[in-house]
């Protein structure tokens, strides 16, 4: 019986031993082109990305079902990674093939390569969207295992744009046998790829007005890329030496271009800046000159081709710290003083409707007589109806901070913003604003006209002037329209907004603002009694409004409807309380809880000499 149940056991982990076994029996069992993409884990995509390891950065990156019933991934401005490894693989040649190209901000015709493919670490490009037709649409690259591993690796890449475009399906493994077997399958590869050497060589142009599509780089690189398209070789260990080596070379062409793309770029938006700049006065001739003279060094490497990559990472660093020309942080304008408003409103209106923008302290517009509204107007017919051109539909960031005394005349929409459209206006505060529109049809101290924009934490306080004969004028805003949004927003004017179709949440103005506004009520209320993580804060006794700083204290508030700053265990109530009187007494006032307070309570009971009163 022992034996039989010893005999039981041993079939058992025999059994399971070659079910463990079959995907190892199965490639060691490979014959000459045969075909090996099941293998692989999901390699048609029917399941998402599922089985790949998946990186990825920015855009859109999608698997979409094609009219044949098959998948096809399609990324869009997005840089990512899709990664498989195979393991217990024989000796031998694997290629992989997968259908697709590569389109530079998504041109059909476009010749520049981007994405790339990887078995092992042999490489290839997509071919561009210019070289792929129906009849040849494959993409190949060939390796050898390395300890029986094999891994594929697509790497999309946006060297161009944000709408750089990749597109690839139909993968598919094969083993293509021994070395002499494959010589065949190599050569042929090796034919392709110097075919996309001459494209690229092609493609390649210092002419700064063409730089997306046809950008210089490295010129040593593209004499390596014109010498490599026209090399012969004869032996197998030369075929697979040249496959590897024009892989590098795609990679690191690639790389150049992507940092000459960034560098003539950068140069064309820094001059174009210091060109806006210095027509409305916001630069001096010296720094203009200064400008101009890193701008021309800039342009002279690109045309030479005489920059490497680190060459460019420093000139992109001298030239944003060039004097005079705004500061940027992950693509926001920083804005620190009042040059810095007026330029973001100059670029704003120039043409950059989307730039985002934060403040990274208060900004003084004292004195600034030139600043005009964020987000341009006109009255003709055809831009009145044209909302995305010509209002501003970024993302502007107070970060708690306050632009001051700010002053501007406008015969269009009126106020630090003029329209906006599809915009966000976030943790701002505004103290003293005057804001005069002759024949301006909207006006208001934060903006004119908000359309399909979010308002989130923003504030109007101090001397509000809005002074126009438009049809929609109040202090805050002037119209807000198209489902605008405002949330926790308050102004110590007299009106908020003429609300023709916007959405109003836990907002504030008039008298029920300004009659809480120093006791703490209203900072209460615009954090809805939030006290572990408020939006606004105040200092009782010290600020006379609620403001948007940590740095400030947080007010609670008593069961009896007292506010104060302080925790809970030892809360003193603020003399700026609006609720209490001044007390007359020299004992000391507690409330029922046993607090001690500063001021005796206006109305209900509290504790004195060791009794109640009234």
């Amino acid at each position: 019986m022992r034996q039989m149940k010893h005999n039981i056991i041993t079939f058992v982990f025999s059994v399971i031993a070659v079910l463990l076994s079959l995907p190892t029996m199965a490639a060691r069992e490979l014959s000459t082109d045969q075909e090996i993409t099941s293998l692989l884990q999901n390699p048609d995509f029917g399941n998402q990305f599922q089985g790949w390891t998946l990186t990825q950065q920015g855009g859109n990156l999608v698997v979409q079902e094609k009219p044949d019933g098959t998948y096809e991934v399609q990324s869009e401005g997005c840089e990512f990674v899709l990664e498989q490894t195979l393991t217990d693989l024989p000796d031998g040649v694997y290629e992989l093939c997968l259908d697709g190209y590569f389109a530079a901000e998504a041109m059909p015709g476009s010749t520049l390569h981007g994405s790339m493919f990887c078995l092992n670490d042999m490489k290839n490009v997509f071919i561009s969207a210019g070289e792929y037709t129906d009849e040849n649409p494959t993409n190949k690259v060939i390796a050898k295992p390395q300890d029986g591993k094999l891994t594929i690796k697509i790497n999309g890449l946006c060297p161009a744009s944000s709408t750089d475009f990749t597109v690839f399906s139909n993968l598919h493994l094969f083993y293509r046998g021994s070395e002499d077997e494959a010589f065949s399958a190599c050569t042929s590869l090796l034919l392709e790829m110097r075919s996309i050497l001459t494209t690229m060589w092609e493609c390649h142009s210092t002419d700064i007005t063409d730089y997306v599509q046809h950008p210089s780089c490295k010129a040593s690189l593209m004499k390596s890329v014109k010498e490599e398209a026209h090399s012969t070789t004869a032996s197998f260990s030369q075929i697979i030496a040249n496959l590897n080596d024009i892989g590098n070379l795609l990679e690191n062409v690639g790389k150049s271009r992507t940092a000459y793309i960034s560098l003539m770029r950068n140069t064309l938006q820094t001059e174009n800046t210091a060109n806006l700049l210095i027509a409305n006065g916001l630069l001096t001739e010296q720094q203009y000159n200064q400008i101009t003279q890193v701008l021309n060094t800039a342009i002279k490497g690109y045309s030479e081709g005489s920059f490497s990559n680190n060459d460019i990472e420093n000139k992109l660093e001298e030239m944003a710290a060039l004097s005079g020309l705004p500061k940027y942080v992950d693509n926001v304008m920083q804005i620190s003083t009042p040059n810095d408003l007026c330029c973001f409103s100059v670029l704003v209106n120039d043409g950059m409707r989307t730039l985002d923008a934060q403040l990274t302290q208060d900004v003084d517009m004292t004195g600034i007589t030139n600043f005009q509204p964020i987000g341009l107007y006109s009255n003709t017919d055809e831009e009145y109806a044209d909302f995305y051109t010509y209002s501003y539909g970024g993302t502007f960031n107070g970060q708690g901070f306050q632009i001051l005394n700010l002053s501007l005349q406008t015969i269009y929409e009126g106020g630090l913003f003029g329209r906006c459209y599809r915009a966000r206006i976030n943790n701002l505060g505004m103290v003293n604003v005057s804001v005069s529109g002759t024949g301006a049809q909207t006006c208001g101290a934060l903006a004119g006209t908000l359309m399909q924009t979010q308002v989130n934490n923003c504030y109007v306080v101090g001397k509000i002037l809005v002074n126009a004969n438009g049809k929609f004028v109040s202090q805050f805003v002037g119209e807000g329209a198209w489902n605008t949004v405002f949330n926790n927003c308050y102004t110590l004017g007299n009106d908020f907004t003429n609300a023709t179709a916007a959405e109003l949440n836990n907002c504030y103005w008039g008298n029920i603002a300004t009659q809480a506004a120093q006791s703490g009520e209203l900072c209460y209320n615009l954090n809805n009694g939030e006290i572990v993580s408020p939006i606004y804060f105040q200092t009782l006794g010290k600020d006379a409004y609620p403001v948007l700083l940590s740095s400030h204290e947080i007010v609670r508030r008593t069961p009896e409807g007292n506010y104060y700053n302080g925790d809970d265990e030892d809360a003193i109530i603020s003399p700026a309380n609006s609720h209490l009187s001044t007390l007359s007494s020299q004992q000391p006032i507690y409330d029922l809880n046993g607090r001690k307070l500063i001021r005796k309570p206006m109305n209900g009971l509290y504790i004195q000499g060791g009794k109640v009163r009234r």
